[in-house]
């Protein structure tokens, strides 16, 4: 039976999310390196399981941005824009991680302005709209929030990752 604060639709989010605040109760209480490494492997599996289980589109992409972008950079760009794109995501994304890991509210609201920008400006308006809501989470600073967002966020980032790597530069780019 789903947890009434669970998200719509995933009804192991409330569960997963009881886990996280274990994990965090339990962090000060650790004694040895092993205890450490035991609880990162706790965390390691967690974050498996919270990884969205579809990941095969956005939520909400429009492709004509993409499109658009490739097309005022030009064929003998696209092939670097593309390379760049990818590089800045990933970079992103492991900021993000790093950040919601250690409730770096700085790194978080830095990592959002950047996805905002980026995810826009190729169509990935559903990721666009989370980067958002992440920067007012991080400027409020709220935990609980920030714990219920980063699953579905990293998950439409990972997309958009994959996505633009697969993304084929128009005809007549250099290689």
């Amino acid at each position: 039976m789903p947890r009434p604060d669970a998200p719509p639709g995933d009804p192991m989010q409330g569960p997963l999310q009881d886990l996280r605040h274990a994990i965090r109760a339990l962090r000060p209480h650790l004694e040895t390196p092993d205890q450490e490494a035991e609880l990162a492997v706790i965390e390691a599996a967690l974050a498996r399981l919270s990884a969205p289980r579809s990941a095969a589109a956005l939520r909400d992409f429009d492709p004509s941005r993409l499109g658009h972008l490739l097309e005022i950079t030009g064929p003998d760009l696209a092939v670097e824009l593309l390379a760049r794109l990818t590089e800045d995501l990933t970079a992103t994304r492991d900021l993000l991680e790093t950040g919601a890991a250690e409730a770096d509210w700085k790194h978080l609201r830095e990592g959002s302005h950047v996805l905002i920008s980026l995810s826009g400006s190729v169509g990935a308006l559903s990721l666009q709209e989370m980067s958002e809501d992440l920067n007012a989470i991080a400027h409020r600073q709220d935990r609980s929030a920030l714990d219920a967002l980063m699953p579905p966020l990293t998950g439409e980032l990972a997309t958009l990752i994959q996505l633009i790597r697969a993304t084929r530069p128009p005809l007549g780019a250099f290689r």
